[in-house]
């Protein structure tokens, strides 16, 4: 941990400007140096915004005025979150610092747009050493903009970063999570979808909600579920026989599933539209479990139901949705154990 002003040594108050809060004297100094935190300024000043200053009030010994927080809060409703997030990372030792400082403190490094803060290792220099992940903090009831949240984390992995997201909840309890594209492929013979036309006459059933094809029919593996009789074909797989019109996407993506050279399977289980194998079943365990945006949760708190289930049984939870005509898939991940900045406990 990055130590502060010797205990029971107060330092402060700060005075408010255009730009935040002014911390002066030689303190200042000392807490950036020790600390990185906030923007140093010329006279031995350093500048600091509001969840900055509540976080020194609490580890740093930083005075207050007597109605400071009451008066922040009509500001900024979420500043206790907010600094509960600034708080589960710097606690630890790492070094946080703000999107909207970064080119003041590192001027050479890039920051995504959508950023909050950007994060560097506890031993790195904050002028010469790369910042290791790029973070945005978010509500748990927060609703999730798929395509945006792919395009950050593309973004952010490109400049060769993790991207975090740091969900704070009621209690103040911070759970971190990363983001990234994905591009699952398998290992399987490549389908030729349009010789699957020619066994649609042989399917058996309503074929509104799946149908049977008897065992006399050869189909590739990644199609339907092997039975003693047959095998049998869902909904969707029976729209790729029929070739029919892709009416709400399903259809489309399980075509790009198979083009992948992935094998689908029923993610019911699991919670999921599909589990995802790079080999044929029994040869190894589904390395994803995948869900349609259509069916994928709409805020955090589902969100991290559904990626610590699949992290539970040692899969990689992605969403599907279409950008451009593309299919695209992002993974929500928890980190290793070393990287779950967690909501410090007063």
């Amino acid at each position: 941990m990055d130590s502060g002003p010797a205990k029971g040594r107060t330092i402060g108050p700060c005075v408010q400007n255009s730009d935040g809060w002014v911390l002066s004297g030689p303190a200042a100094q000392r807490l950036f140096d020790k600390s990185s935190i906030g923007i140093p300024l010329p006279k031995n000043e350093l500048l600091l915004q509001p969840c900055e200053v509540l976080f020194c009030k609490r580890h740093r010994h930083l005075e207050i005025g007597e109605n400071w927080l009451e008066e922040q809060l009509v500001e900024s409703a979420e500043l206790l979150h907010e600094t509960a997030a600034i708080e589960a990372m710097r606690v630890p030792g790492e070094q946080v610092i703000l999107a909207n400082n970064v080119s003041k403190v590192s001027p050479k490094t890039i920051v995504s747009e959508g950023s909050w803060a950007l994060r560097w290792s506890r031993s790195s220099n904050l002028k010469t050493g790369l910042a290791a992940a790029e973070v945005i903090w978010v509500r748990d009831f927060e609703p999730i903009q798929w395509n945006t949240l792919y395009g950050w984390a593309a973004e952010v992995t490109a400049l060769g970063r993790i991207a975090e997201v740091l969900i704070v909840d009621e209690e103040m309890g911070v759970t971190t999570y990363r983001v990234n594209p994905a591009e699952p492929a398998g290992a399987l013979p490549e389908i030729e979808l349009d010789d699957l036309l020619e066994s649609e006459t042989s399917l058996v059933g309503g074929r509104w909600d799946g149908a049977f094809m008897p065992r006399d029919v050869e189909l590739p593996e990644q199609i339907g579920t092997p039975l003693p009789e047959g095998k049998w074909l869902d909904e969707d797989e029976v729209r790729i026989l029929e070739d029919a019109a892709d009416e709400n996407g399903s259809i489309s993506l399980l075509r790009d599933i198979l083009a992948r050279k992935l094998l689908p399977r029923s993610g019911f289980k699991y919670g999921t539209r599909w589990r995802l194998y790079e080999l044929s079943v029994g040869e190894e365990h589904a390395p994803w479990l995948l869900q349609p945006e259509w069916l994928a949760p709409h805020d955090w708190a589902q969100a991290c139901l559904a990626a610590r289930l699949a992290n539970g049984v040692h899969k990689t939870w992605l969403c599907g949705f279409l950008i451009d005509d593309k299919w695209c898939y992002l993974a929500l991940q928890r980190p290793p154990s070393e990287g779950r900045w967690s909501g410090f406990r007063h």
